[in-house]
């Protein structure tokens, strides 16, 4: 049973990559057109000096915001918990 499981996340896996890799190419028909302005416009809309900075601060800026948040709670959660648990 845990051969077959190892089989199948495998086989998912390998077509994730497979998709990812297909979307990546410029002959596959797939959309483009948000990739391409952010790589145009990203540095200069944002003010960073490179594309990853502008993405990652100038237009995800929020989202990384809210996850952070997100983590801090769920650290702070599992903390409380673990400290009430030995007081019992």
């Amino acid at each position: 049973m845990k051969r077959i499981r190892q089989g199948l996340l495998l086989v998912l896996c390998t077509l994730v990559a497979i998709i990812l890799l297909l979307s990546l190419t410029e002959e596959s028909g797939w959309p483009h057109g948000l990739r391409d302005i952010i790589t145009q416009r990203g540095p200069h809309d944002t003010g960073a000096s490179n594309l990853v900075a502008a993405v990652y601060l100038g237009y995800r800026a929020l989202d990384t915001l809210g996850e952070t948040v997100v983590l801090l709670l769920a650290v702070s959660g599992l903390l409380f918990v673990l400290k009430n648990k030995g007081k019992e």
